[in-house]
């Protein structure tokens, strides 16, 4: 039974358009995203997923404050939209992904902030076996626009199944070797991933010690987003407490990773896939997906060793669709997530990266050559200008249409890449909060401020007024 109602002004500004984002939708709890606007979102859910397919939809969520009052209100709309709903509980998001491969089931759904500050909350999406991203997710503000919603005569079903991370403990023992008597030291941040990742390490007989394991949703240690530098001083100093040999840094829901060495350096997402890939190709050639942030060594690696690269853009959704179509048997992202496709599902899964890299590694006498081995250059890590209610988007148009770069090479398939001879800048519009991000690459100090330099002029002359950190 549809039932279809007009749309009232009041209904219409309930819900801000912002929250609907490129491949999820996230926002600031309890001023964008909030019980109100789950409820909207799930009946909006509801109607998208029984125009699709009968399976059930497979609720998961992390471990922010928010969250479970979140996922009733969700659950309750899609259950008025007559779905079976199938709850999972308070797990990392790759094992939402696992449970879908393992069950055969096409929809599900993780409430999450990701690796955002606390105050963030919001749900990643799988709709009849696609990771939703772009016009799919616009469709779902249109049908709550409308207020074109279906409602059941009969309500959809509740089910509660926690045998999930015990399945996924056991598959992945079974998927993985691991020999390397390596000790390491795994900070899961308050995430989401302390309790699972403790049983893992002990079901391999791991050389381990884990901070920061409890789950809890303040994050009273540090931020859950690996990425930034600021956030792994509690790791740095865990190595060299504990003497162990490398670090492993889990974002907020688990489907990302950062490894640091023992003396405190960091081996990037695009250097890690340089390891993996470098691995994989060995036994078997295929096509390699990565996204526009990633180092110019990653492609050159890949070539070299009879892979073929495919540059996509930024965004585990669209990563998947590139990998979809090429039939890629690895992706990555600069941001963390990486995609194995060789013996595992495609999803990205910060905690399977994990293990897959500790298979890799030999002992102690030689361990490190694998990462000393890695090309070298100068790089940033990703550099984030804050904007005012999304106005970056405005922003990035002006930049795109005005900005002049001599003697380069462009690509705007993300925001813009321009590459010099010597290196290459990139900008693009961050689609989970309101920031210009940017990324440089160069081969020598010398090149990196003239490329940076260019940028910094170039983003001037759009806004004078921008506080630009280089």
């Amino acid at each position: 039974m549809r039932e279809v109602s007009v749309p009232q002004e009041r209904d219409r500004l309930l819900i801000s358009k912002d929250i609907f984002r490129a491949y999820d939708i996230r926002g600031k709890y309890p001023e964008e995203i909030n019980s109100t606007v789950f409820n909207k979102i799930g009946l909006a859910l509801g109607t998208k997923i029984i125009s699709k397919n009968s399976d059930p939809v497979i609720i998961c969520r992390d471990g922010r404050t928010s969250s479970k009052e979140l996922a009733d209100s969700l659950v309750e709309a899609l259950m008025e939209c007559g779905v079976e709903v199938i709850d999972i509980g308070t797990l990392p998001t790759p094992l939402m992904n696992f449970s879908l491969h393992k069950s055969k089931i096409k929809n599900g759904l993780m409430i999450t902030g990701s690796h955002n500050p606390k105050n963030y909350n919001g749900v990643k999406m799988v709709v009849d076996n696609l990771t939703i991203y772009g016009e799919h997710i616009e469709e779902l503000y249109d049908i709550i626009k409308k207020r074109d919603f279906i409602k059941s005569n009969k309500k959809g079903s509740y089910l509660q199944d926690k045998t999930i991370a015990d399945d996924y403990i056991k598959y992945v023992s079974q998927n993985i070797e691991i020999k390397t008597n390596l000790k390491v030291v795994v900070d899961c941040g308050n995430g989401i991933t302390g309790p699972l990742v403790n049983n893992i390490c002990k079901s391999f007989n791991l050389n381990h010690k884990i901070i920061n394991e409890t789950v809890d949703g303040d994050f009273p240690n540090h931020p859950p987003d690996p990425t930034n530098p600021e956030n792994l001083h509690q790791i740095r100093e865990a190595l060299n407490e504990s003497k162990a040999d490398l670090g492993i840094a889990f974002d907020g829901d688990g489907d990302r990773m950062i490894l640091i060495k023992n003396d405190g350096e960091i081996i990037w997402p695009d250097q890690l896939m340089i390891i993996f890939s470098t691995q994989i190709l060995k036994s078997k050639k295929g096509k390699i997906v990565y996204d526009i942030k990633c180092s110019k060594h990653l492609n050159d690696s890949i070539l070299e060793n009879g892979g073929e690269p495919i540059v996509s853009r930024t965004g585990h959704s669209f990563i998947k669709k590139s990998m979809r179509e090429n039939n890629a048997i690895l992706g990555g992202e600069m941001s963390g997530h990486i995609f194995f496709n060789d013996k595992w599902f495609g999803f990205d899964d910060g905690v399977y990266a994990f293990l897959r890299i500790m298979e890799l590694l030999p002992d102690k006498k030689d361990y490190d050559k694998i990462f000393n081995n890695l090309p070298q250059s100068v790089t940033t890590p990703e550099i984030a200008i804050q904007f005012k209610e999304n106005n970056h988007f405005t922003f990035m148009n002006k930049f795109v249409k005005l900005a002049e770069f001599d003697d380069s090479k462009k690509i705007d398939i993300d925001g813009l890449k321009v590459i010099y001879d010597d290196g290459w800048g990139l900008i693009r519009c961050s689609n989970t909060t309101s920031c210009i991000v940017l990324r440089f690459e160069a081969d020598n100090k010398n090149s990196m401020n003239r490329i940076q330099s260019k940028f910094r002029d170039a983003m001037l002359k759009i806004d004078k007024n921008l506080e630009i950190p280089f």
